[in-house]
């Protein structure tokens, strides 16, 4: 039986267990030779791949180099070291002997690839890089610094090479694992994990055009949700800073759009105000219609963008929680939005979790043996809403100490708009040694924020220890 079909050198391919079947170039469904008396280039290629252990075939990815396979117990390259790719030229060797999960298609980073297997209590993911035909693939485990981060049962998998991120995710659940490289020349100098909660179910995943879509179950519906790594920010679905909405574009102003951050966002277009005028019926209320229907009015909200108030304030920034949820609709009590513009979705936390510090003698060593005592981190913030800076003792019975930064404002007077500092310099006061602290950043609301740079100072002692 066929198991996988692929595109390569202009010839269609097909895999059945070990064999590797290719037509002739450019007719696509003729796998006839072209003469049964003499060769020709022009014929179908035909290999069995062959190896010590069972090689049946179950992922194919066309590289520059050729084509991966990846078996139960392998990898494979069919390649040619001549120009033309015929029966003739054409080769298959193996290029390692790492076991490869069978449910999760390997993904082309762009100039390596990366494939999984699930052996082990996780998933582990590894990275290969081909360098050459003649010399052994560089293979890297990329989850050894978190060995214990992707499930094993994941099914879903995706990349972005011009964005440098590979996704992982399992049908039916909410968790979405990321992995963020970016590559410098020869050298890596980003490589991070770090995970999403979305709303409702994962149906599927996938990059695009710069963003991130994902298809999510939620209740009854299907969701298809664009996630914005390029940003597309219109000025019919944000909120200004630094100047007015005139002034965003202009060589000579520093303002810029900004949306709001919050998952399943939309921008109703049909907002419906009720005045109940004083009845015993209920208070006041304004209902927004939405594309789909929400699961929960628990933590969805809506951010207004532009507007005004009924006495003629300007309402942009403002945050309101929905009291009710139904069939396309977002029910807001006591609140009028008649003219309003406003983004409805539910409300996430981002959560950084900071490491421990050491004092470095020089690239890559650190003094683990002396006694570091940190006094405070200092951040240097960009444009951001309200955060929360969590520290939390080892020890269990301290407590534990917790620090508001009520966003970027430029004075107490704009504690009603949204943050509209560019920049802000924050310490966190810490007192305590390196490894006897947990310090965690969470961003509640739904403002977007930057974290320019980071550093600590603190006490430094040697404590005799010999070092070389």
């Amino acid at each position: 039986t066929i198991q996988k079909i692929f595109f390569h050198r202009n010839r269609l391919g097909l895999i059945a267990n070990e064999q590797v079947v290719m037509s002739r170039p450019g007719d696509y469904f003729n796998f006839q030779i072209v003469s049964a008396i003499t060769t020709s280039d022009d014929n179908p290629v035909d290999i069995t791949v062959s190896d010590i252990k069972p090689a049946f075939i179950n992922h194919v990815l066309p590289i520059q180099k050729g084509v991966m396979m990846f078996s139960d117990n392998g990898q494979f390259l069919l390649f040619t070291e001549s120009d033309i790719f015929s029966p003739k030229t054409a080769r298959l060797k193996k290029l390692s002997s790492y076991e490869t999960y069978p449910a999760l298609d390997p993904v082309d980073m762009g100039t390596s690839v990366m494939f999984t297997s699930n052996v082990s209590a996780y998933t582990r993911a590894f990275e290969a890089t081909i360098v050459d035909d003649d010399i052994p693939p560089k293979i890297i485990e990329q989850t050894r610094v978190v060995p214990e981060f992707i499930p094993k049962d994941i099914t879903i998998s995706t990349v972005s090479s011009a964005i440098g991120i590979v996704s992982f995710g399992k049908k039916n659940s909410s968790e979405i694992y990321h992995y963020k490289y970016y590559d410098a020349g020869d050298r890596r100098d980003q490589s991070a994990w770090y995970s999403w909660t979305v709303q409702g179910s994962v149906q599927h995943l996938l990059y695009t055009g710069g963003s991130f879509w994902t298809v999510t179950k939620q209740g009854s519906n299907y969701v298809l949700s664009r996630h914005e790594y390029v940003t597309e920010a219109t000025s019919g679905r944000t909120y200004v800073l630094g100047g007015e909405a005139a002034d965003v574009g202009s060589p000579l102003k520093t303002a810029r759009w900004f949306e709001a951050c919050l998952d399943n966002m939309t921008i109703p277009t049909a907002i419906n105000y009720t005045a109940q005028g004083g009845s015993v019926t209920g208070p006041d209320f304004t209902d927004l219609t939405l594309p789909y229907t929400p699961t929960t009015a628990d933590n969805l909200y809506a951010v207004a963008l532009s507007g005004t108030d009924t006495a003629g304030n300007e309402v942009a920034g403002t945050v309101i929680k929905a009291n009710s949820v139904g069939t396309n609709k977002a029910t807001f009590e006591g609140v009028n939005m008649t003219g309003w513009v406003v983004a409805v979705g539910y409300q996430y936390t981002s959560t950084i979790t900071l490491p421990s510090y050491y004092l470095a003698f020089e690239q890559g060593k650190y003094d683990l043996d002396a006694d570091l005592r940190i006094t405070g981190i200092n951040f240097e913030m960009g444009i951001g809403g309200p955060m929360e800076f969590h520290l939390e003792s080892t020890y269990a019975d301290m407590d534990d100490y917790i620090q508001y930064e009520s966003g970027l404002k430029l004075d107490d007077s704009d504690f009603g708009k949204p943050p509209s500092q560019m920049t802000k310099s924050i310490r966190v006061p810490i007192q305590k040694k390196n490894e006897k602290y947990n310090l965690t950043i969470k961003i509640p609301d739904p403002f977007s924020t930057a974290i320019i740079s980071g550093s600590w100072d603190g006490r430094y002692n040697q404590r005799r220890h010999v070092r070389r």
